[in-house]
């Protein structure tokens, strides 16, 4: 179906105010959004801005959306990049397109997991399905590594307190996805393991510790495939 122009002019204004929105974030943090300080930087009366975004709380979700959908897209990619033949190569190269995401984008990264924003209401039907999708992708690594006998996994990752498996039972139910319980539970780990790296590279916490962030991380994403039981791939004479 063909756009109209007047659409086409809508989804560019949209986008222009997203872009400036994320612009007072670098400059201010996200307690500096609002839609006056928007519709300022923007020449713009703040009433005008409405005629795009009903409210804050709305532009935000869009935000929110766009970045878990781009940091989903992103670690997809990697995922199904066809030189990768073995799970342990698709672990590796997503928690690396992962880092890589939310240092090339850390407004977004965090916008998504930073300081909350004073009043703002998150629309969970909205934000929580392209927030699961980057989670899924390595379930699903993790998935094809149990079925292909790649991973050789320690009972602690298979004998989950019932409160574990019941929330990893509700989010497969959300979906519709039929994954095994260890293949969620490794994916909610290296999540958490790769997530605090993160967080703390992006606040300069690990750099007064560890000079070689890269080395570091590499390091401990391969003591990671190593302490779950993943095949490393062999060495190639």
């Amino acid at each position: 179906m063909t756009r109209s122009r007047r659409e086409k002019i809508l989804d560019i204004t949209r986008e222009e105010i997203k872009n400036t929105a994320r612009q007072l974030m670098a400059e201010k943090g996200t307690a500096g959004l609002s839609i006056r300080a928007i519709a300022r930087k923007m020449e713009m009366t703040a009433s005008a801005l409405y005629h795009y975004y009903a409210s804050l709380n709305d532009l935000i979700t869009a935000l929110i959306e766009d970045a878990f959908t781009q940091l989903a897209d992103t670690v997809e990619a990697a995922s199904k990049n066809p030189a990768l033949t073995t799970s342990t190569e698709r672990f590796t190269a997503v928690a690396h397109a992962y880092r890589e995401w939310a240092l090339n984008h850390p407004i977004d990264f965090q916008l998504l997991y930073g300081n909350p924003i004073p009043d703002y209401s998150q629309p969970t039907g909205i934000t929580y399905p392209p927030a699961r999708r980057s989670f899924l992708v390595t379930a699903r690594i993790f998935t094809a590594a149990i079925k292909s006998g790649e991973i050789d996994l320690p009972l602690k990752y298979r004998d989950l307190p019932p409160s574990l498996e019941k929330s990893l039972l509700d989010l497969t139910q959300v979906d519709g996805h039929d994954l095994p319980l260890p293949a969620l539970y490794l994916a909610a780990t290296a999540w958490v393991k790769i997530h605090g790296h993160i967080m703390l590279e992006l606040f300069n916490l690990i750099q007064p510790v560890i000079a070689d962030v890269d080395d570091f991380f590499q390091y401990e994403v391969k003591n990671f495939i190593q302490n779950i039981g993943l095949k490393l791939p062999e060495r190639r004479s």
